[in-house]
């Protein structure tokens, strides 16, 4: 049995995310057996009040730090806000956690996902990020048709998302662009980003629109702009030299290609597995990967090494517009939130 450690329940009765992702990693516990949920940390009395109610949740703690030393978890949940997970991940590894399962997006600069990824590596640490959804049958049955070639050679991965923007929905999707390339790495981002400082959520600056121009070692593009949605009913275009292949908001997965235009049977959305077929949950699937990593399995679809790689994507789009340059990964010494130094105007 592991010993679970949650940071950051939230508020609950938001739904999926939100403010209440704490709740999803708590019910994903719960649902997969082996594990006990020995204690909870937030900052909020109310919060901790509603969890432990809801969960059975005898250790409730208001500092993580104490959390940590009295309780001795094998295995902690990092449920924050992205610019906090730098201290609690360290925090963790310090504390002799085995295994961390960190929010996305998973860090504000390059410079402390870096650390923090170093400092799991170091000691042994396995850390996950929550880019579940490579778990999702949707996209696995995506991936399955572009890679077969069913549409031609690959050309160039589109993707869209409306608010809040590049860093909170967008990570899921530049890590979608990863994993359909097999995580070959990315050589460059070109970036364009509008961000006056008037809009906050989260702990963070967030832009008015932005664009993300990405070049993969193929000669694959992929793009991605957030805020402002475009018109047609896709999230993720999928172009090759012979049709494309569509992963639509409403959760159908369609082909066109010389055959003609035909849905794709698939046994989930772009979010949860269609009703009936909780045992594909895909934040249990990640859970279960770390859970298995630490039995030996080989790293993870979700390892926090591959979440870097991903989260580097739209911090070089930032950072490429700050710089007013195209930005050569990999992406370094980046110890400032870009999107700081745009809405003040300075390089």
């Amino acid at each position: 049995m592991y010993r679970v450690a949650i940071i950051g329940v939230g508020r609950g009765g938001q739904g999926i995310g939100g403010h209440s992702i704490g709740y999803i990693h708590g019910r994903c516990y719960k649902a997969q057996g082996q594990c006990e949920i020995v204690a909870v940390a937030d900052i909020s009395e109310e919060n901790l009040t509603n969890f432990s109610e809801e969960f059975g949740v005898k250790g409730r703690y208001a500092d993580y730090h104490e959390m940590l030393a009295e309780t001795k978890p094998d295995v902690v949940s990092v449920a924050t806000y992205a610019g906090l997970h730098r201290p609690m991940v360290e925090a963790c590894v310090e504390a002799g956690v085995r295994g961390i399962w960190c929010e996305k997006p998973f860090t504000l600069t390059m410079d402390d996902g870096v650390a923090m990824v170093e400092a799991c590596e170091k000691a042994g640490v396995k850390m996950i990020i929550d880019h579940q959804r490579r778990y999702l049958h949707h996209f696995r049955e995506a991936k399955r048709l572009w890679k077969e070639g069913v549409v031609g050679s690959a050309v160039q991965i589109f993707a869209n998302v409306g608010a809040p923007d590049m860093m909170e929905w967008g990570t899921h999707w530049l890590d979608m662009m990863y994993f359909f390339m097999d995580d070959r790495p990315a050589q460059w981002v070109l970036g364009q980003a509008r961000c006056t400082g008037a809009r906050r959520a989260y702990g963070h600056l967030q832009e008015e629109h932005a664009v993300a121009y990405i070049g993969f070692e193929d000669g694959t593009r992929g793009i991605l702009e957030s805020i402002e949605r475009i018109n047609g009913d896709f999230a993720i275009r999928l172009m090759g030299t012979e049709g494309y292949i569509d992963c639509k908001w409403d959760g159908r997965l369609q082909l066109l290609n010389s055959e003609g235009l035909r849905e794709i049977p698939v046994r989930s959305g772009l979010h949860t597995p269609h009703k009936g077929l909780d045992s594909e949950d895909a934040w249990l699937a990640a859970l279960q990967a770390l859970l298995d990593w630490l039995e030996g399995s080989p790293e993870p679809e979700v390892s926090a090494r591959k979440g870097l790689a991903s989260s580097e994507l739209y911090l070089a789009a930032y950072e490429s517009a700050r710089r007013r340059d195209r930005i050569d990964l990999s992406l370094r010494g980046q110890s400032e939130p870009p999107l700081d130094a745009l809405a003040e105007n300075r390089p």
